[in-house]
């Protein structure tokens, strides 16, 4: 299943070509269910840009599309229907959200007002006529959203409902509202569509639903009227990790059991479940009868066509960095991927035929294996160019490597796997432990030069620096340093510097098969177990001058980074501005004046700059010289990558 998410496509609520070119690929790439949505049912109730089923204005563009689609794929396709409850932006609706009870919204900080009978009566019919219409367009399946804190969620938790009335207090009068929906919905579809609901498996809030109560909302649902459950995790303002590379794949797979073990009917299961030895896990063991594949397919349009074919070595795996989809979401951006540069962009960047071009054949060299450069080869290889790609490390991948190492996000080396593979497959050249030199260029005489030779850590100037225990964070993160003291200071709190104490204050901790192992047997209790996880056998602290640290980190990433350095008991010291560097600590200076901070290993985590050498060598030269990635300007992998495809496919 492709469940539904915010893609950001529409300023007009229409379902547009922008849309219909993204579904439709991903109807052709295999998908057996594929969910179109969130859609509006109202406008007070509506997010920011996104399609709209509150009128009659996109039945006739849904219905082409729904009918052209099933009938030259197959597909099954589903809406689902939406409502923000009190997390509606009254900026945006131009009205004050509606929630059961007027408590404010962690996601926007407005107080909306407490819903009346005839609110309850109005949104309801909202729901009832936005499935009517759903029918007429063709959909197969309807789904009302009843989780990740939105207005069905909010009646159901006693965090966000204090009403007094029957939609109030127990959780039997709280299920209400829910359930009346449910059957407002059927009462206009019939059997003629199945009609399901999304629900939180754990709200993983204080004081808000477990799974034991969302199963009980499940069999609930089922009595009303419901042909499927559709499980994902807890709400948006929980501080529990769901959707970010430290969740370990399949986690939440047992919020699904949990709720199939209490239904008849067929549930869904979400959540870090994109690969597919994984989703395949969760069908055999019964935690679920369907699998939702949200990101991956944003990432891989193909992957169910790949996974029936066998075709793995060239699946485009998902990580689950979020910085083009759900940090795009909350940060009101379109949705876009790492690792799929022409996400949301299908129309404006067609599919490559495989061995395109074969008349404009070019000889291309690539000078640096990083992500950039390695896009690059790949998006020109499979046009149809002779493509050889030099890197001058053993390895490629440039920075991926580095970015790989820090706690949960080890699927980071999935992105240069991926590439590899699908270089290989394209017929990539790889010339491994070779600088590309203005010699070789010569020789070679290609018709185009692409510079991706990446970056280099900036050395800063302070008394100091060139002291034995000084090192750089590259160098930790490439396991180069033998030897990390039990004093630990890091320069530069940046994504980098928070990510290498990350790592530095783990190294310390029990890893998860010897906590599994200690609380399987009972061999130590509780408590003495959980701190096994924080001791981290140093004192580490992170210094910048900056007022906000790890700010270049995604919204959706960011907070649990910061969790993770404060359970550590990493020491975050911002607005802080280094002095001088001394043989057994660092000196620095605050709005608290100027003091000592014991170090016995000094970290630099300050930037990078390009390298960009061979570019200033090969200018005036008559071979077309084209310089992408951070030998352009230091940057986000997302940037490079789309760089490298863009430069590439413009050839």
């Amino acid at each position: 299943v492709m469940p539904a998410m915010g893609l950001g496509y529409s300023d007009d609520y229409s379902f547009n070509d922008r849309f219909q070119a993204y579904f439709r690929e991903r109807a052709e790439g295999g998908v057996g269910l594929m969910i179109i949505g969130p859609i509006a049912i109202d406008k007070i109730g509506a997010a920011p840009y996104m399609p709209e089923l509150f009128d009659d204005k996109n039945i006739e563009s849904l219905s082409r599309f729904i009918e052209d689609a099933k009938r030259d794929t197959g597909v099954k396709v589903g809406t689902q229907l939406f409502h923000m409850g009190r997390n509606a932006f009254s900026y945006f609706t131009g009205e004050i959200p509606i929630a059961p009870s007027a408590i404010a919204g962690r996601m926007t900080g407005e107080t909306p007002r407490e819903m009346t009978k005839d609110d309850i009566i109005e949104v309801k019919k909202a729901f009832r006529d936005a499935a009517k219409r759903a029918v007429e367009a063709g959909f197969d399946y309807i789904e009302p959203v009843g989780c990740t804190g939105y207005l069905i969620s909010q009646f159901l938790s006693p965090v966000t409902n204090k009403r007094k009335d029957e939609y109030g207090g127990p959780i039997e009068n709280r299920m209400r509202f829910g359930i009346e929906v449910i059957e407002e919905i059927k009462s206009v579809v019939g059997d003629k569509v199945a009609v399901g609901i999304r629900i939180a498996g754990n709200d993983f809030l204080e004081g808000g639903h477990t799974n034991r109560e969302s199963a009980q909302f499940a069999v609930e649902c089922e009595k009303a009227g419901a042909d499927a459950i559709n499980v994902t995790g807890g709400w948006h303002e929980t501080y529990i990790p769901q959707l970010t590379t430290n969740v370990p794949p399949g986690m939440f797979l047992y919020l699904a059991r949990g709720i199939k073990e209490k239904v008849s009917i067929p549930v869904f299961a979400s959540n870090r479940l994109g690969d597919p030895n994984v989703a395949e896990m969760a069908i055999r063991s019964k935690s679920a009868d369907l699998v939702c594949w949200g990101r991956p397919l944003i990432c891989d349009p193909e992957l169910p066509n790949k996974v029936k074919q066998r075709r793995f070595d060239e699946i485009v795996p998902c990580i689950a960095c979020n910085q083009g989809c759900f940090n795009a979401v909350f940060e009101g951006r379109k949705v876009s991927c790492i690792l799929n540069p022409r996400a949301g962009r299908e129309l404006d960047f067609p599919k490559v035929v495989k061995g395109g071009a074969k008349s404009a054949k070019k000889k291309i060299l690539i000078a640096g294996g990083g992500p950039a450069g390695m896009e690059f080869a790949l998006t020109a290889a499979s046009m149809g160019n002779d493509v050889t790609l030099y890197e001058k490390d053993s390895r490629l991948g440039g920075q991926i490597n580095l970015a790989a190492v820090p706690p949960g996000k080890g699927e980071f080396s999935n992105i240069v796997e991926s590439l590899k593979g699908r270089m290989k497959i394209n017929g990539v050249k790889v010339e491994l432990n070779t600088e590309l030199t203005p010699k070789i260029i010569e020789e070679a005489k290609p018709d185009v030069l692409v510079v991706a030779t990446g970056a280099e850590p900036i050395e800063i100037k302070v008394p100091g620096i060139d002291k034995p225990h000084v090192v750089s964070a590259w160098d930790v993160l490439m396991d180069r340093i033998p030897n990390i003291g039990d004093n630990v200071v890091v320069i530069g709190g940046s994504a980098t510097g928070c990510e290498t104490a990350h790592y530095i204050a783990t190294m310390g901790t029990s890893d998860a098969e010897t906590l599994k192992f200690l609380l399987y047997h009972n061999a130590e209790d509780i408590e003495f177990t959980k701190e096994l996880l924080y001791k981290t056998g140093r004192t580490i602290t992170v210094i910048d001058m900056v007022n906000r640290m790890a700010d270049n980190v995604g919204k959706t990433s960011r907070w649990s980074l910061m969790k993770s350095l404060r359970l550590l008991g990493v020491n975050l010291k911002p607005k802080t501005r280094l002095i001088e560097i001394t043989d057994d600590g660092v000196v620095v200076e605050s709005d608290k004046g100027k003091f000592t901070i014991p170090a016995d290993t000094v970290i630099t985590a300050v930037g990078a700059r390009p390298v960009r050498e061979l570019s200033d060598s090969m200018a005036g030269s008559d071979i077309e010289v084209i310089t992408i990635g951070d030998a352009v300007e230091t940057r986000k992998i997302t940037e490079a990558i789309q760089e490298g495809f863009e430069k590439a496919y413009s050839l």
